[in-house]
């Protein structure tokens, strides 16, 4: 019984190959080149790709804009933008799924280009698509809309006599001045220690980063497991998948910061803000939760919530 079930699985692997080649050399070794950046660009902008892996199924609308909008099969729906790099791939970067991360697929056609084989960086085959026009889920209106703004200090100068003129000029030279590297050593000091902090504390476990001001700080997958951050500026940073583990936050400020996956188990977030982050699928099991402003806050499959 157990050689007939492996007779059938080595079946299904050989029938799987048959249509999707494994890898994207395999695929160009048999006449199956990568489309180009215009190939791509002409096909999926203002279209829908329905996108089959092992990991997700759903449909996504790619607006002309870059911005994108998906639909699982389960219902979910996330945001994103997409773009088109010099390496032929098409690079997407939802708000949630996938962690926020940035994920870029070369592509190869088959059927005239209305179906795709997608392959992740590493070569490996990731997704199968098949191309429909226009916004076939009826779910472009969940792009958050940007308010066109126009600004009309330079047409209102331009009209203005010669005098006004020149006052706009000086304070535009005054303005290119104020930023050269002449006159920025505090900027460029001020700069340099933000980025010094944030190369530390990628890497920190125990540190002593109390009050530590790290707004908008690139801490992706950072280990700051049991360091002190307490009244620590952490708004809008990024600690998707950090270590956090029993660190001390208390009072800290992680308005809007972004921390899927984090594992904040055991954690100190007492009277901690944490209004608008994201916190998907991040672990606070454990952690003290007292006083904490979750308000605005995304908490979908969070762990440990309910034990608080």
């Amino acid at each position: 019984m157990i050689k007939e079930h492996i007779i059938f699985l080595l079946m299904g692997v050989v029938s799987i190959s048959g249509c999707t080649a494994v890898t994207f050399n395999q695929a160009h070794k048999s006449g199956k080149p990568p489309l180009k950046a215009r190939e791509i660009f002409e096909l999926v902008s203002g279209n829908s790709i329905e996108l089959n892996a092992y990991d997700f199924s759903g449909k996504i609308y790619y607006d002309s804009s870059g911005e994108m909008a998906g639909i699982d099969n389960e219902g979910q729906r996330d945001t994103g933008n997409w773009d088109i790099n010099d390496q032929d791939q098409l690079c997407m970067k939802f708000r949630l799924w996938y962690y926020g991360d940035l994920k870029c697929y070369s592509i190869t056609s088959r059927d005239n280009k209305q179906r795709l084989n997608f392959y992740s960086t590493n070569g490996a085959s990731y997704y199968t698509g098949v191309v429909y026009t226009g916004d076939v889920a009826q779910i472009k209106a969940i792009i958050p809309q940007k308010k066109d703004e126009k600004y009309l200090r330079k047409k209102f100068a331009s009209e203005q006599p010669s005098p006004s003129n020149q006052s706009t000029s000086n304070i535009q030279e005054k303005d290119k001045q104020a930023t050269s590297p002449a006159h920025r050593k505090d900027a460029v000091t001020s700069s340099s220690s933000g980025g010094t902090l944030t190369r530390l504390a990628r890497n920190c476990p125990g540190c002593n980063l109390s009050g530590a001001q790290l707004k908008e700080a690139d801490l992706v997958n950072a280990n700051l497991s049991g360091a002190d951050l307490s009244g620590a500026d952490l708004r809008y940073a990024n600690l998707r998948r950090a270590n956090l583990q029993g660190a001390n936050l208390s009072g800290a400020r992680l308005n809007h910061a972004n921390l899927p996956g984090a594992n904040m188990s055991g954690c100190n977030l007492s009277y901690a803000d944490l209004s608008g982050a994201n916190l998907l699928l991040a672990d606070v099991t454990g952690a003290d939760l007292k006083g904490a402003i979750l308000a605005g806050a995304y908490l979908e499959n969070i762990k440990g919530l309910k034990d608080n």
